[in-house]
């Protein structure tokens, strides 16, 4: 029997910001490497007919990142954890709509990356895959530069303080007021809560 998940959770990526054309298993993964880029893919809810469209695509032989844990991420119930990996603020939230929802911090934020799951831990996996592909696509084109002959300016003067400055030109840490850090902190149990009840 083919491996199939409910929702559309093979993600073929013939071109984007990828070495070779690849299938991904987790959005997280696959979200970096064709958002705000040119990139020819397409999703499928199962792994042959991501080949299928790589075949027809030219590529025999595509790449594989297949999680070994990917499963059925719906929600039981409607139950769910919203897990923002680029937003507003990231993190994982008990719902989508309302005060403490994720729709607030992914609706005005281009490129935000969010998706439902059924466990909390499915939830945290989400946004490391996103911030690991994330770091991987800065770590490619930096040795790629390095290759084409780039140097660095001067390894010594790179001190704690002077990475941080560089760092903010590319990421920037949102502020959050004590209202929203209560906020995150109640959810936070909420979640946790939720999370205890399913697992019995």
């Amino acid at each position: 029997m083919p491996q199939q998940r409910k929702n559309n959770e093979y993600y073929a990526l013939f071109t984007g910001r990828i070495k070779e054309p690849t299938i991904f298993s987790s959005w997280g993964h696959a979200h970096p490497r064709m958002t705000g880029c040119s990139s020819l893919n397409k999703s499928y809810p199962t792994l042959q007919e991501a080949r299928d469209y790589m075949e027809r695509m030219g590529a025999a032989k595509p790449k594989e990142i297949i999680k070994s844990e990917a499963e059925d991420t719906t929600p039981l119930d409607g139950n769910g954890f919203y897990a923002v990996a680029n937003g507003a603020n990231p993190g994982i939230y008990p719902f989508y709509h309302g005060e403490n929802g994720a729709e607030r911090e992914v609706t005005e934020e281009g490129g935000s990356c969010h998706k439902r799951f059924k466990t909390m831990a499915q939830a945290e996996a989400f946004i490391e895959d996103w911030k690991e592909s994330y770091a991987e696509i800065w770590y490619e084109l930096i040795k790629e530069a390095l290759d084409r002959g780039f140097r660095t300016r001067d390894i010594g003067a790179f001190r704690s303080r002077e990475m941080g400055l560089i760092i903010e030109k590319f990421l920037y840490k949102p502020i959050r007021t004590t209202e929203i850090d209560d906020i995150v902190k109640k959810t936070e149990k909420q979640l946790s809560l939720q999370d205890s009840k399913q697992k019995k």
